[in-house]
């Protein structure tokens, strides 16, 4: 019997999920009171088996028939040195051609997963939500002199390239510098913050960028809400999965698992995951290298869809999606006990790539004595075909069921635990994407926001430095941690619109024909004590010293 939900979570869960997207521009949500149970998507035939005991006849194991008919002969195991089986990758992993011939720097790398057309959609996106906001609340002349309202407010939003690469470039420095664990507008004090803040961007433009941040078109969101519930980001995010697919080839393992997106902003498809550590979120299965981490692709899981017709079990139709772009090239995919079934490994086996995970006992196909235990460390292996289980007595009462078409020869160790190598390569590639979202938590960008979009843009974010750090050191040939090459991101990002900044507060300081002063000013190139001068530098227009003065003409040691 299933056990029973709390009454308390499941209000939490009803509340996040009642949701109309076309309202959702940022509400509060209302306190939650408890959190909601998850929904696994178990496709399993559990029939009337349980996980209890099985006895089975002495003589049955060579030979063994599942309910549906599937018949599982016993195979010897051997004792030896434990390898790797699979066939030859027919692909080099690393980055691909395209993505070596543009990596230059790490906002080249970071360029290649988040092009240049993804900035200008975001941009017009974000302007189009400004224009029918300041539509919507249209401030008169009366009001501007009643609430004296300044003629920057008045004027219409505007954000270019640059300043929107420079917010995310802040984006990722608070990231680094604490996150949420620090007020934003702490990070434009001059006791708490980093100068950078204040160089590259106002805090006002920064609140401003954030509050119209919008990732699609609302004037055309309701038609494709009506097929599409991941409308309102799925066209930047899948820019984004494509770039990456495009920028990297994987090496000869796969890892499938899923990834929890922390959030509880109101959302139709707002999952609760008890085994998680933060409960309630957006789930994502995702594809990633085994050796890199590097994240290959993704797909948001929507919850159930009754429309659609009756199929391949869900699991199955997840992993041949994201593992689609890389079939037949010699490649093995690692999952754990959710994915794994029969048809699933003969159909990988057909294109070329082989499966290793655990499987669940009470899936279709299954046979009736992988539930029965037996000594401790002891290992059985049957086969149907080409697909070989490994039955594993790794505690007392509880065995490990590994299904696998990797492994024709089942070997155990010579160890005190004869951990089969099926358990072993099992072991070793089914963290991939486990590490990648620890990765990306470590210097997350996520911060508290009640609309779920932006919350995914924070997960695109992260995932976006995490792939864009392992293409810039492997294709440039430098080792650089994580951290750093962050810094120098950010450096990179915020540099044209720092030198903005600071070009357009030069021309308030002087007139557009500089004039020398009648009384001498102090010099404004910074490279001295505060020197004293008459003169003006040619290029900058500022005023200039003789200690940070060139060689005529006159120009200041910037210039």
């Amino acid at each position: 019997m299933p056990q029973s939900v709390p009454t308390k979570p499941l209000k939490g869960l009803d509340l996040l999920q009642n949701i109309n997207e076309m309202d959702s521009e940022g509400e509060q949500c209302g306190e939650l009171e408890g959190e909601d149970d998850r929904d696994d998507g178990d496709d399993s035939d559990s029939g009337s088996e349980t996980d209890s005991e099985v006895e089975c006849p002495g003589d049955s194991w060579w030979r063994d028939t599942a309910r549906d008919g599937t018949v599982w002969v016993e195979q010897t195991v051997s004792r030896g040195r434990v390898g790797e089986e699979g066939g030859a990758m027919k692909e080099a992993p690393g980055p691909t051609s395209y993505a070596k011939e543009n990596i230059e720097s790490p906002l080249s790398s970071f360029l290649c997963l988040i092009d240049t057309e993804m900035w200008q959609k975001i941009r017009q996106y974000t302007e189009a939500e400004a224009e029918r906001k300041s539509e919507t609340f249209k401030v008169s002349d009366e009001e501007v002199k009643a609430f004296k309202v300044s003629d920057e407010e008045v004027k219409a939003f505007k954000v270019s390239d640059e300043e929107l690469k420079a917010f995310v470039g802040l984006v990722y420095l608070r990231g680094i510098m604490g996150g949420t664990s620090v007020k934003v507008d702490d990070y434009w004090s001059a006791d708490l913050g980093n100068p950078l803040f204040k160089d590259t961007m106002s805090r006002q433009k920064f609140r401003d960028i954030m509050r119209y941040l919008r990732f699609d078109d609302k004037n055309t969101r309701a038609d494709r809400l009506v097929t599409d519930r991941f409308a309102m980001m799925s066209e930047i995010f899948d820019n984004f999965v494509k770039n990456s697919i495009a920028c990297y080839t994987p090496g000869e393992n796969i890892t499938i698992d899923e990834q929890l997106l922390p959030t509880k902003a109101r959302c139709r498809f707002t999952q609760y995951m008890a085994n998680k550590q933060d409960k309630f979120g957006i789930k994502f299965w995702v594809a990633a290298d085994a050796s890199t981490k590097y994240m290959l692709n993704a797909r948001p899981y929507l919850g159930r869809d009754d429309s659609v017709a009756a199929g391949p079990r869900f699991s199955d139709s997840v992993v041949m999606s994201l593992v689609e772009p890389f079939l037949g090239k010699g490649r093995n995919v690692t999952t754990h006990n959710f994915f794994p079934s029969l048809a699933l490994a003969n159909n990988l086996l057909a294109k070329k790539t082989t499966v290793v995970g655990t499987a669940k006992k009470s899936i279709k196909g299954m046979p009736r004595c992988a539930q029965a235990h037996s000594e401790r460390f002891s290992t059985k292996v049957l086969k149907a075909g080409k697909v070989s289980l490994t039955v594993y007595q790794a505690k007392p009462k509880t065995n490990v069921c590994i299904l696998s078409t990797m492994h024709q020869t089942v070997l155990t160790d010579d160890g005190a635990k004869k951990l089969p190598n099926t358990l072993s390569h099992y072991k070793s590639t089914k963290a991939g994407v486990n590490v990648m979202d620890q990765m990306a938590r470590q210097y997350s960008v996520r911060g508290g926001s009640h609309r779920w979009p932006v919350a995914v843009f924070y997960n695109i974010l992260d995932l976006a430095a995490i792939n864009a750090h392992i293409l810039y050191t492997q294709s440039m040939n430098v080792r650089i941690s994580r951290r750093k090459f962050i810094l120098r991101l950010v450096k990179e990002l915020c540099a044209p619109q720092k030198w903005s900044k600071a070009e357009e507060a030069r021309r308030r300081l002087l007139p557009e024909s500089p004039f020398q002063p009648v009384k001498r000013r102090r010099c404004q190139v910074n490279k001295c004590s505060g020197n004293k001068t008459f003169e003006i530098c040619q290029g900058c227009k500022r005023l200039v010293c003789g200690k940070c003065t060139k060689n005529a003409p006159k120009l200041c040691l910037e210039c």
